[in-house]
């Protein structure tokens, strides 16, 4: 009796484990309803633009543009404004930075990058053929741009749980709103694919991943050729990839094992593997520091759309070269001033784009390099990109003097020994 009770007490636990799992992969898609301009209404799971395999279908994915203004410049004065990296000076005036309402541009010179997960985006508003309006889940406005970028202006697939998938032109777009899936879904693009990739020196990451820029689902295959002809193995079957020689050796998870060769699948033409980890971000390997790769189970990470936390905004203590600190509200690069955008950041060709909630510690190391401590423990060093090096802009940040009034200091970067994040 008591082997019974047991066997269906491990059933029932069973049938639990599998029921959260399905859920967790149900909600990690985005989703939301497109209205169009006749006031169509579209609900469910969304490929959002560009071509299939290089659109993006996950809340960890980044929805990226250019802003059209931003105005912490206006703190600055005239002689701090011209010590900027001339590349980049004067991007953004005009900034009221009690609404946080980002419109007028005085100067128009250049713009910066806006990045961010869709699920710190509550709703996107088209305002023409390469422009929108983005408000984020704590109520910032920001508008956008789509130059050099496929996230604004391209048509949106919608997979309509009554109607199957419906293409909407960006012409024909109202407004779409996010919000968090239902625990199931009938229809939805694929299955996820979670895996562990070894890197080499540069470690191992865990998360979902997208192959070769392209397959990112279970149904979706790796081509090769082998001694007998062509293949073409489902993700869901396999079990480990492993780089050799001028291919891959492929394991299935029954064990039986193929060498395939010949496609960028599998050879040095493979462009990369990406990994989409929430306690760190998106991390683009390049082949040649891919070493080998092991599928996994879901590993637990939060990542549904009301797993994303509203922004409060970034505050941290930055303490200077000569030994001053000061702690307060900051616009890190005169710019990201929300726990939702992102650092951007290589080792040699590996890509990384984090979240500044993920970040601990920014500490500039050279000209060109900046340690980057994230709050997993994760230990990197990273350049080239402006965030890490010398074109970085500064910060600016909001200390609060004993009278109570809020006073604006600017930094320069290369007078940073440290940025600590609260």
């Amino acid at each position: 009796m008591r082997s019974w009770i047991l066997a269906v007490g491990i059933f029932v636990g069973m049938l639990i484990l599998i029921s959260q799992a399905r859920a967790q992969n149900d909600q990690m898609f985005i989703y939301g309803e497109v209205t169009t301009i006749d006031g169509d209404k579209y609900e469910g799971p969304i490929r959002w633009g560009g071509n299939e395999g290089s659109d993006e279908v996950y809340w960890v994915e980044m929805f990226n543009a250019i802003k059209t203004s931003n105005d912490f410049m206006k703190f600055l004065s005239k002689s701090e404004i011209e010590a900027l990296p001339k590349p980049e000076r004067s991007s953004w005036l005009g900034l009221d930075i009690s609404s946080l309402n980002i419109w007028e541009d005085r100067y128009s010179r250049s713009y910066h990058q806006f990045d961010t997960q869709f699920g710190d985006i509550k709703t996107v508003k088209p305002t023409g053929k390469n422009r929108a309006k983005i408000t984020l889940k704590n109520g910032v406005i920001l508008e956008v741009s789509g130059e050099g970028h496929e996230d604004v202006g391209s048509t949106i697939r919608v997979y309509d749980q009554e109607l199957g998938e419906v293409s909407i032109k960006w012409s024909r777009i109202e407004e779409v709103n996010f919000r968090q899936g239902p625990s199931s879904l009938k229809y939805k693009y694929g299955e996820p694919v979670y895996a562990k990739v070894n890197a080499g020196r540069r470690g191992t990451f865990s998360g979902i991943i997208q192959w070769g820029g392209h397959e990112r689902f279970g149904r979706e295959t790796i081509d090769g050729k082998d001694r007998n002809g062509d293949r073409a193995i489902p993700f869901r079957s396999i079990a480990r990839i492993e780089r050799g020689r001028n291919g891959s050796d492929v394991t299935l998870k029954s064990g039986r094992s193929f060498y395939l060769r010949g496609t960028n699948d599998v050879d040095e033409d493979n462009s990369n593997v990406i990994v989409y980890n929430p306690e760190i971000g998106k991390v683009t390997i390049p082949w040649e520091d891919f070493i080998d790769m092991e599928t996994m189970d879901p590993p637990g990470f939060k990542i549904a759309y009301d797993d994303f936390e509203v922004s409060q905004g970034l505050t941290a203590t930055v303490k200077t070269i000569r030994g001053d600190e000061y702690k307060g509200l900051i616009a890190f690069d005169l710019d990201e001033g929300w726990e939702f955008e992102l650092l951007d950041g290589k080792d040699d060709d590996a890509v990384y784009e984090i979240p500044f909630r993920n970040i601990k510690s920014i500490i500039p190391k050279n000209y060109d390099y900046s340690t980057v401590i994230l709050k997993n423990g994760t230990d990197l060093l990273l350049g080239d990109e402006r965030d890490v090096s010398e074109d970085n802009d500064g910060v600016l940040i909001f200390t609060t003097n004993s009278s109570g009034k809020t006073d604006p200091v600017y930094i320069r970067w290369s007078r940073i020994d440290e940025i600590i994040f609260d």
